[in-house]
């Protein structure tokens, strides 16, 4: 799902003006930090940091095996692909400021290629966003397959809230991803089609995540 970037990212400019004319930068630095495979995941990062443009004077978007701490910035948001775990580099971020982040308000995205449909909106009291393409209903609610209990939101976001407690995000997305198997080992491929049974290709609708990041940003520049 992704392609390794250099360097630190540029700083976004501040937007000035909604499409009504109406200032809008009201909150001050935010900090965007993505792990990407393969470069689609830094895309959806690129999305979140241009609608956080209307919240926050200043955002910086970093890759996170040369982020800085949290320390110093208003609000922060972590995100990164799950294939086989949540990307190492993201987790590792997560883990290692995970007592500044708890001064910080944070968010957090995950990058997926299937997501079961439980009916619940939140996680051990953590509400989570579901990108509506992404969801399946279970075949049977009643008695889910291995690949559907895989897929589960509390599977996915389970292990990344203890990674970062006792600090609590104020928010996990889920977004849909891109599965593109001309980059993955056999072990990835085997994992991703046997173990996931996802379907390979681009599932990015940057509706919703725009939608997302843009509530999102107006929550936390408050």
């Amino acid at each position: 799902m992704d392609e390794p970037q250099d360097t630190p990212r540029e700083t976004l400019p501040v937007a000035e003006e909604t499409a009504g004319g109406d200032a809008v930068a009201t909150g001050g630095r935010a900090l965007l930090v993505y792990a990407s495979r393969h470069g689609s995941t830094r895309e959806v990062a690129d999305a979140v940091a241009e609608e956080f443009r209307a919240a926050f004077v200043e955002v910086d978007v970093y890759e996170a095996d040369s982020a800085p701490p949290p320390a110093g910035y208003d609000a922060v948001v972590i995100g990164g692909p799950m294939i086989m775990g949540w990307h190492k580099d993201a987790r590792k971020y997560l883990k290692r400021h995970r007592g500044e982040l708890g001064d910080v308000p944070f968010a957090l995205f995950v990058t997926a290629a299937s997501l079961t449909e439980d009916g619940v909106n939140a996680v051990e009291g953590m509400p989570i966003a579901k990108d509506p393409w992404l969801v399946k209903k279970p075949r049977n609610a009643e008695k889910l397959s291995r690949k559907e209990r895989y897929a589960l939101p509390r599977h996915y976001v389970g292990d990344i809230l203890k990674d970062c407690a006792p600090a609590r995000p104020r928010n996990v997305a889920v977004f849909a991803g891109s599965l593109d198997l001309t980059t993955m080992n056999l072990f990835e491929k085997l994992f991703v089609l046997v173990v996931i049974g996802a379907t390979p290709g681009d599932g990015r609708h940057y509706e919703f995540i725009r939608a997302w990041a843009a509530g999102l940003g107006e929550a936390l520049a408050r």
